[in-house]
C-alpha cells in the first residue's frame, strides 16, 4: 500500500524497535547495581552503551551508579547525557539535582529540581525546591516559581501557574510567538500534584488550544503570567519535531488531491463487499459540530459506508434542514426524522433497524471520525469478529484541542467490568446488535455500557484496532461531567444485571475512582497453602507471616521453605513456628522453581489454591486474599497476581508486559501510588481494576492447584528469573486467564533476601526465556499498546509513531483445558495468545 508519509515512519519505527532489544550487559549491570557492586555495574553499563548508545535509561542508571560510588565529576557528565536523551524524564532531573546538592552546587541543584518538578509535579522535587529556597526572601522565591509548561500536543498547551500577589485566585497566562500574543488562558483545572508540593492553589492548572494562530514552523512559544510577564518554567517552549502525535495529526498535510483520490480508490477496493452502517442519534447539537461530524464521515478513505442520522425531534428547523441537504448531496446519508423526542436509546434502535450494512457503528452527533476509520473497522471485520473497538482521541470543544490519545489493550473482559475502558469507536455485527435487543429504552444513562455487556455475553470474537480512529468531544455539558453519581449508579446496576444473566454470584460496588467498579465474587472458601522460601532475614519473614495470619481465616496455612538459614534468631523462630505455619528444610543451590515444586508436591495435597509469596511481602489490609481467591475460583481463571508497593509507597508491580526492556517488565514500576489523600488510578484506571495480563509476578501469585499441576508447575531450568512469567504463559496456553487484581495491595521489599549475593543475576534464565518464547516476544504484548514502544521502563506513554496499519489484536472465546495433556515444559513454538 502506498500511503502518504507512512512508509518512512514505519521504517523508522522498525529501526527503533530493533535498536531497543536489550544486550546481556544491561541485565548484568542491573544485577551488579542491586548488589552494590559499583565497579561491575559501571563496566557492564558502559559495555551496553557501546552497543546501544541511544538507550537513555541506561545512561541514567550509569549516572546513578557513578553517583552512588562517589565518582561525582563523572556522574555529572553522564547525567548531562541522560538528561539530553531523556529531556522529559523527571527522574533524571531529580537525580541530577541530588548530585548537585551533594556537591554543594545549590543553584544548580535547585534548577534541576525545578525542572523535575515542572515535568510531573513530583512532591519529592517540590519539597527540595522549597527546602533550597528557604533562605531566599519570599518575594524572590515566589517570583522564581510561578508555574510550568507541561507540554504541547498538536496545538494544545497545558501546564500550571500561580500569581504570587494573588496565590488563592486564578491566574491569567499569555502565549506569544515571535513577540505576538497568540492566546490566553485562565487557570481553572485541579492540580493535586502542584498543591501537594506546596505550590499554587487547588485549581492552578490550565489547558488551551492555540488554534490556527500557532504556527509550528514559526519558533518556540513564550508562556508568561499576564500580570507580571514573568515566564513559566520550560518557557520558551519548543515542541519536539519528533513528536509522534504531531506527526500523526499532520499526516494528511500537503497530500495532493490526486494522491488522496488514489488512497480512497484503494481503500474502497480493499473493503469491497461489506458496508459499515454508522448510526448517529441527533438532538439539538450545535450546527457547526453536527456539520463537522457528518463531513468527517463523507471524508472517509473507504467509501463503503452509510450514515443513518436519526433526528430525535430536534427543536426548530435548522437541524432537519441541515440533514436534508446532506442526504440530497450523498445517497449514502439517510435522514430519519422522529416527531416526538424518544431519547438516545430509542433513536439509536431506530438506526440499528434501518441499517443495511454487515456491521453497525455508533457515533455521537458532535464527534469526529478519523479519515481511516471505516477502512480499518471493515478491514478488522475480515476476522469475523462480533465486536470491534479502536483507540480514540479525547478533545475539547475544538477538535484540534487534543487532550489525550487513549491507547487501549487487547480485549479483557475483566477490565471492562472493572472499568468500561472502551467507548469509541465501536462496531457490532448487525445481527448480534439486533439479537440482544439494541439499547435499553428505559435507560437514560450508561445505556451504551449495558448494550455492550449484552453483546460481550454473546460475542465469540472481539477485535481491537490499536489506532485512534475517533475524536470524542468532552465539554462542560457532557453527561459524564455533570451527572457522575448517576453514571456510577446506572453502570453498577447494569453490571449486576449482567452477572445475573451469566448466572454468576457476585456483588458489585463502587471502585476507588470515578467509573470504576469492584466485583466481589462469592467466595466459597477453599484451602490455601501459602508457600514462602527464605534464607535468614527474620526481620522480613516474621512481618510477612504475621500480616498473613492476621488478615486471613483458618483455611490458610503457611509453609516456609528454609534454605539453609544459619542465623540464630530465625533458627529459633522456625524451630517453634506459630500455629498454622510449617517448615520445610531445603539444601543445595538456590532454585526458586525446584523449591516451590518440591513444597507443593510434598505438602500440597488437599489444598485448592497455592499462594506463592516472597518472604519480603507484607499484607496491608484485610480482604486481599479473599478477593484474589474469589477471582481464582472461576473456572476460566488459572492465576491471579496482586498490586505490590515498595515501602515508600511507590509501585513495584502492577502487571507484567512482554518484550519491554528484555523478555518482560513490570508496568508502572517506580511510579508513586499515593499522593496525599489520592491514589494513582493508573492508565485508564488499570491500577484500580482487575484485568488480563500475559503474566504477573510470582512475588504474590495465587494459582489454582489443579491448574498448577496441569502445567507441571514451575520449570526448574529457570532457577531464578522469569520462572513466574513462564508459568503464567503456560497457564494461558491451556486456555486459562492470568489476571491482575488491583484490589489486593501489599508491600514488597523487592529481592531484599538475595541482594547481597550473586543469586539475583540470571543471564542464563534470560537467554532461555528469550529463546523459548521468541515468537511471542516478537509479536508484541497484546495487553500493552504498540504505541508505548519497547524501551524500559514499561510506561503508558506514547513514544512510537502511530501506524494506521497496525494489525488488529483478536480475542476468540475458548474453554479452558479439561483433561488436556500438558505440553512439555520446553516449548519452541507457543500457540497464539488468544
Amino acid at each position: 500500500m502506498n500511503f502518504p508519509k507512512l512508509e518512512g515512519w514505519l521504517e523508522r519505527a522498525r529501526r527503533g524497535l530493533r535498536g531497543s532489544i536489550a544486550s546481556p550487559y544491561r541485565e548484568e549491570g542491573r544485577a551488579a547495581a542491586a548488589q552494590r557492586k559499583w565497579h561491575e555495574a559501571e563496566t557492564a553499563y558502559r559495555r551496553h552503551l557501546e552497543l546501544k548508545p541511544r538507550d537513555g535509561q541506561t545512561w541514567l542508571r550509569l549516572a546513578n551508579v557513578l553517583k552512588d560510588s562517589g565518582k561525582y565529576v563523572e556522574a555529572e557528565a553522564v547525567y548531562a547525557v541522560a538528561c539530553d536523551k531523556l529531556p522529559r524524564s523527571a527522574d533524571a532531573w531529580l537525580n541530577r539535582g541530588h548530585l548537585a546538592k551533594i556537591q554543594g552546587r545549590v543553584e544548580d541543584a535547585r534548577n534541576h529540581y525545578l525542572r523535575s518538578f515542572s515535568l510531573n509535579g513530583g512532591s519529592a522535587a517540590g519539597r527540595e525546591v522549597r527546602s533550597l529556597s528557604e533562605g531566599a526572601s519570599p518575594q524572590n522565591f515566589a517570583s522564581s516559581v510561578v508555574g510550568s509548561v507541561d507540554g504541547m500536543v498538536g496545538r494544545t498547551v497545558s501546564g500550571w501557574a500561580i500569581d504570587p500577589k494573588r496565590p488563592d485566585q486564578s491566574a491569567k497566562v499569555q502565549f506569544l510567538q515571535n513577540g505576538v500574543v497568540i492566546g490566553e488562558a485562565i487557570t481553572n483545572l485541579a492540580r493535586a500534584d502542584v498543591l501537594a508540593a506546596g505550590f499554587g492553589n487547588a485549581k492552578s492548572g490550565f489547558r488551551t488550544s492555540l488554534g490556527a494562530a500557532y504556527k509550528p514552523d514559526a519558533g518556540p512559544v513564550t508562556v508568561r503570567l499576564a500580570c507580571s510577564h514573568k515566564q513559566l518554567m520550560n518557557s520558551p517552549y519548543q515542541p519536539s519535531d519528533q513528536s509522534s502525535i504531531s506527526r500523526w495529526l499532520d499526516r494528511w498535510v500537503g497530500v495532493s488531491p490526486n494522491k488522496l483520490s488514489e488512497v480512497k480508490l484503494q481503500h474502497t477496493a480493499e473493503t469491497h463487499g461489506v458496508i459499515l452502517s454508522i448510526v448517529m442519534p441527533i438532538y439539538n447539537p450545535p450546527v457547526r459540530w453536527l456539520k463537522e461530524a457528518i463531513e468527517s464521515v463523507i471524508s472517509q478513505t473507504s467509501g463503503n459506508w452509510e450514515l443513518i442520522c436519526v433526528d430525535d425531534a430536534s427543536l426548530g428547523k435548522e437541524i432537519p434542514e441541515v440533514l436534508e441537504r446532506y442526504a440530497a448531496l450523498d445517497p449514502r446519508i439517510k435522514a430519519i426524522r422522529l416527531y416526538e423526542n424518544q431519547g438516545i436509546s430509542k433513536a439509536t434502535n431506530v438506526g440499528i433497524e434501518a441499517a443495511k450494512g454487515a456491521y453497525v457503528a455508533f457515533m455521537d452527533h458532535d464527534d469526529y471520525l478519523e479519515p481511516e476509520a471505516v477502512f480499518r473497522m471493515l478491514e478488522a471485520s475480515r476476522s469475523r469478529a462480533d465486536l470491534i473497538y479502536s483507540d480514540e482521541v479525547i478533545v475539547g470543544e475544538d477538535l484540534d484541542d487534543i487532550i489525550e490519545i487513549v491507547a487501549r489493550p487487547a480485549f479483557s473482559y475483566d477490565f471492562y467490568v472493572s472499568h468500561p475502558y472502551f467507548v469509541h469507536l465501536v462496531a457490532v455485527r448487525v445481527e448480534l446488535a439486533r439479537k440482544v435487543g439494541g439499547f435499553d429504552p428505559t435507560m437514560a444513562i450508561s445505556m451504551d455500557v449495558d448494550f455492550m455487556l449484552r453483546v460481550i455475553e454473546q460475542a465469540q470474537a472481539v477485535a481491537h484496532v490499536p489506532v485512534p480512529l475517533y475524536r470524542w468531544r468532552t465539554h462542560a455539558r457532557s453527561v459524564g461531567h455533570v451527572r457522575q453519581e448517576a453514571v456510577m449508579s446506572s453502570t453498577r446496576e447494569a453490571l449486576k444485571r449482567h452477572h445475573d444473566r451469566m448466572g454468576v454470584s457476585a456483588q458489585v460496588v463502587n471502585g476507588k475512582t470515578f467509573n470504576t467498579y469492584r466485583t466481589d465474587y462469592h467466595d466459597d472458601g477453599g484451602r490455601v497453602l501459602a508457600v514462602i522460601p527464605t534464607k535468614n532475614r527474620l526481620d522480613l519473614l516474621k512481618p510477612c507471616i504475621d500480616s498473613i495470619l492476621s488478615a486471613v481465616g483458618e483455611e490458610v496455612d503457611i509453609l516456609v521453605i528454609d534454605h539453609e538459614s544459619d542465623e540464630v534468631d530465625i533458627k529459633e523462630f522456625l524451630a517453634s513456628p506459630p500455629e498454622r505455619v510449617r517448615v520445610m528444610p531445603y539444601s543445595g543451590e538456590f532454585n526458586f522453581s525446584r523449591m516451590n515444586n518440591t513444597a507443593t508436591a510434598r505438602y500440597g495435597r488437599g489444598y485448592d489454591f497455592f499462594l506463592f509469596l516472597n518472604n519480603d511481602v507484607e499484607a496491608i489490609e484485610a480482604g486481599w486474599l479473599e478477593h484474589m481467591r474469589g477471582i481464582c475460583q472461576r473456572t476460566d481463571v488459572g492465576a491471579v497476581g496482586a498490586l505490590l508497593l515498595y515501602g515508600d509507597d511507590h509501585i513495584q508491580h502492577g502487571g507484567v508486559v512482554l518484550g519491554v526492556g528484555g523478555p518482560a517488565e513490570h508496568v508502572h514500576k517506580g511510579e508513586a501510588y499515593r499522593l496525599e489523600e489520592h491514589i494513582n488510578p493508573g492508565y485508564i484506571s488499570d491500577l484500580v481494576s482487575v484485568r488480563d495480563y500475559m503474566a504477573v509476578t510470582g512475588a504474590c501469585l495465587m494459582v489454582r492447584a489443579n491448574v498448577f499441576r496441569l502445567v507441571n508447575g514451575f520449570d526448574e531450568l529457570l532457577k531464578i528469573g522469569f520462572n513466574d512469567i513462564d508459568l503464567c504463559l503456560r497457564i494461558r496456553e491451556q486456555g486459562y486467564k492470568v489476571l491482575f487484581d488491583g484490589h489486593a495491595v501489599l508491600y514488597h521489599h523487592e529481592s531484599a533476601t538475595r541482594s547481597s549475593s550473586k543469586q539475583i543475576a540470571h543471564p542464563e534464565d534470560t537467554a532461555l526465556m528469550s529463546s523459548r518464547w521468541a515468537d511471542l516476544l516478537a509479536r508484541g504484548d497484546p495487553f500493552f499498546s504498540p504505541l508505548f514502544g519497547r524501551q524500559a521502563p514499561a510506561c503508558n506513554v506514547i513514544t512510537e509513531d502511530i501506524d494506521i496499519l497496525a494489525p488488529a489484536r483478536l480475542w476468540r472465546r475458548r474453554s479452558p483445558a479439561k483433561g488436556r495433556r500438558p505440553r512439555p515444559s520446553l516449548i519452541k513454538q507457543p500457540s497464539p495468545f488468544f
